[in-house]
């Protein structure tokens, strides 16, 4: 019998675990908080309701607080992630959202879901939070607590002007880490609120949105022949490795191996 919790972790009281099972599983019980979990690898054998099933690589398992459930694995290895998250944060978004107005957390859709969408966001909040990086952390947060109400962000006819503003924030501030508290201020929404329609509106969150920036930004300074080194401090990268590493994960080289192609005039060719 084989299981093993890899590692559990809490941010902000919200508990996430990473686990590795086979030959082994968990009697019938319950949690007096939500349980999400993304299946990484393997197949995990479910009882809810008074029925069995299966949950598969990619998809994802959500319980209500309260739900009594089981699950066993056998000698095929499965590995997951689950959140576990607190009633109270559940409930105080659904009220920013406008679902329901009464003291009661939302009831949510649970069982096996195959959602692409909320699979990414629970991994990403997961990873997130295991790094311990507080306001990716949130805006992961909040993100994951979107996909789970299942409420579509629609844009208003005065919310697109409210987003470019913060846009030309982000874009005038490179240097600055920014803050969704102050962002959302910039824009009149809620943190949650302005989290999924800039998401919606551009297509990422603001935090990723602005490293993109940065690191556009970092490749002209490159090229005009500033060295690595300064070209991270103008841009606010006090830690080197995490300049390197956000400049490798998008342009997959070193700002080093980068900045030495590019100023050396290798591969270069004319445009007309």
């Amino acid at each position: 019998m084989s299981l093993q919790s890899a590692e559990w972790f809490s941010r902000n009281g919200v508990e996430c675990s990473r686990v590795s099972a086979c030959n082994a599983g968990f009697p019938k019980h319950l949690h007096d908080e939500y349980v999400i979990s993304a299946n990484l690898t393997g197949v995990e054998e479910i009882w809810l309701a008074g029925k069995t099933a299966y949950v598969k690589s990619g998809q994802v398992t959500l319980y209500n607080p309260g739900t009594i459930q089981a699950s066993r694995f056998d000698s095929q290895s499965v590995d997951f992630i689950s959140v576990h998250m607190p009633q109270s944060v559940m409930k105080l978004l659904a009220d920013e959202d406008n679902i329901r107005s009464d003291s009661h957390a939302p009831v949510l859709r649970e069982g096996i879901i195959e959602n692409r969408r909320l699979f990414n966001a629970l991994y990403r909040f997961a990873a997130s939070a295991r790094e311990g990086e507080g306001a990716n952390e949130e805006q992961e947060l909040m993100l994951l607590c979107g996909e789970l109400l299942e409420t579509p962000a629609f844009l208003q006819s005065n919310d697109e002007q409210r987003l470019n503003v913060v846009i030309e924030y982000l874009k005038e501030n490179l240097s600055v880490k920014p803050q969704l508290d102050r962002l959302a201020q910039m824009a009149g929404l809620s943190k949650y609120h302005l989290v999924r329609f800039f998401t919606r509106h551009t297509g990422m969150p603001p935090l990723q949105y602005h490293m993109q920036l940065r690191l556009h930004h970092a490749r002209d300074l490159l090229r005009r022949n500033v060295h690595p080194l300064d070209a991270a401090i103008m841009l606010g990268f006090y830690d080197q490795s995490h300049f390197i590493n956000a400049f490798r994960k998008v342009m997959g080289t070193t700002p080093h191996h980068y900045a030495s192609q590019v100023c050396s005039g290798h591969h270069k060719f004319p445009v007309s």
